[in-house]
């Protein structure tokens, strides 16, 4: 196999693992991969909409409002009214919501340290320097 395709195959297989292991965790938080996919969306963008979320994702509208449904009806979710769009909702977090954001963030922190033993500062910058320049040529793709 030719270098760029092993250094390929190895992300998939790193995104995997990665991906399984937080699957297992948020399981323990009785979610669903994608509505930690959703809490980690809103956390990161405050008082966006299922819209915004639907676009970030790539999955359809009704996919995304089901997943936003499903949280808003465990009391994980707040809709509250749009102020410059009366058609849409901004989606907010209760309390609980943001008890379970804050298990999410300290799980990747853990993951984030776990995998980075052994690496120096110099080296960790490195190496996202690289895959933010994987992520932007694919985006051009």
């Amino acid at each position: 196999m030719e270098s760029e395709g092993l250094v390929t195959w190895k992300l998939v297989l790193l995104g995997r693992k990665i991906r399984h292991k937080r699957n297992l965790f948020v399981r323990q938080l009785d979610l669903t991969s994608e509505q930690a996919d959703a809490l980690r969306f809103f956390e990161d963008h405050p008082q966006h909409t299922i819209t915004d979320f639907k676009d970030q994702q790539q999955i359809t509208h009704q996919t995304a409002r089901l997943i936003v449904k499903r949280l808003v009806d465990r009391g994980i979710l707040v809709l509250n009214p749009n102020p410059n769009d009366g058609r849409t909702k901004l989606v907010g977090f209760t309390a609980a919501g943001l008890a379970k954001c804050q298990q999410l963030d300290d799980h990747i922190k853990a993951t984030s340290q776990e995998s980075f033993v052994g690496f120096s500062q110099v080296e960790q910058q490195a190496l996202l320097k690289m895959l933010a320049r994987i992520d932007q040529n694919l985006e051009r793709s």
